[in-house]
């Protein structure tokens, strides 16, 4: 029987987390990812049914939720520019397995179904100076759902973290976690998006960089310098044995050919280039190569290493990073 796996996606309003998400599936299509290419992966969108085994109450559900399902639409609204998630959040199903090499006790766990849940950022990282309101209950159960997932990725953009709200709203959650004393909690990963913002002013030059390891370390590393949060972190490895890995990832990505960050400074808002004249995702298609919006994920599942996954130990220099697997 496949191994079910719940995945939370956890960050602040705005933070990319859904278009991360939106990316995943394209970003194993186009291998634009930091695993081997030999390992191969598929992810599959499932129904509800299909990963709680076709019962009754879950095959009911199925059937009211219509012909297109969810993760569907949220790649279409991505394509549309994208929108926030909404305040009761989302559930995605997804057959995740491998058609290549992969270390054997990797191959054992695979295919596994998981389902990944996505919470609105309001709900997920609550401002806890504000009145209590409706949203009370939404949270109370959300809570309840990262207690007993198996794997967390906290998607954070690439801020300076002294000038965010979200920031201690954060740290009380790490902290909260570490403490909790019924989470069954097995991986975190911390995702910066928007990686691609860096190299906006490096033109074609701007994926060479961004597409070497030593580069998403060093901007790891000046990243986490000044969270304060960090340390509520290390708690959850040290005190209740949990991986915790740090990483980058860019939904938008960069342009097939010419390399620069997928950022159309010619539209109004953020928006990726698009060939005029074509509709729907097909004008999107030809320019867009995601980054890495994958990887999160497939370490949440498998807790496999990649170029790109990085360590306490990494982020502090005490250990070498393994050579590129690309």
């Amino acid at each position: 029987m496949a191994e079910k796996l719940t995945i939370c996606l956890v960050g602040p309003r705005g933070g990319g987390k859904s278009s991360m998400l939106a990316a995943a599936t394209d970003c194993i299509v186009q291998s634009a990812h930091g695993y081997s290419p030999d390992l191969r992966p598929t992810m599959q969108s499932i129904t509800r049914a299909a990963f709680h085994g076709f019962d009754s109450v879950s095959a009911k559900l199925d059937i009211f939720d219509g012909l297109v399902d969810d993760y569907q639409k949220l790649r279409r609204a991505f394509a549309e520019g994208g929108a926030p998630t909404d305040a009761r959040g989302r559930e995605y199903f997804f057959r995740l397995t491998l058609h290549g090499d992969a270390p054997r006790e990797i191959r054992e766990k695979a295919p596994c179904l998981l389902r990944i849940i996505d919470a609105a950022g309001g709900v997920a990282i609550p401002d806890e100076t504000a009145p209590a309101d409706a949203l009370t209950e939404i949270r109370d159960d959300f809570a309840t759902k990262l207690l007993s997932a198996d794997a967390i990725v906290f998607v954070l953009p690439l801020v300076r973290f002294e000038d965010s709200g979200w920031v201690g709203d954060m740290a009380r959650l790490f902290e909260r976690l570490a403490l909790a004393p019924d989470q069954k909690l097995r991986r975190v990963i911390v995702a910066f998006s928007h990686y691609e913002r860096l190299f906006v002013r490096l033109g074609p030059s701007a994926f060479t960089y961004a597409c070497d390891p030593a580069v998403a370390l060093h901007v790891l590393r000046r990243s986490l310098r000044s969270a304060p949060w960090i340390d509520s972190l290390r708690a959850l490895e040290t005190g209740a044995k949990v991986d915790i890995r740090f990483t980058v990832t860019s939904a938008y990505g960069f342009v097939k050919t010419f390399q620069n960050p997928n950022i159309d400074p010619h539209r109004e808002g953020e928006r990726r280039f698009r060939r005029e004249g074509v509709a729907g995702s097909r004008a999107l298609n030809e320019f867009w190569r995601p980054f890495l919006a994958v990887d999160p994920i497939l370490y949440a599942a498998l807790a496999l290493e990649s170029a790109f996954m990085f360590s306490y130990a990494q982020i502090d220099g005490s250990a070498q990073k393994p050579a590129a697997l690309r």
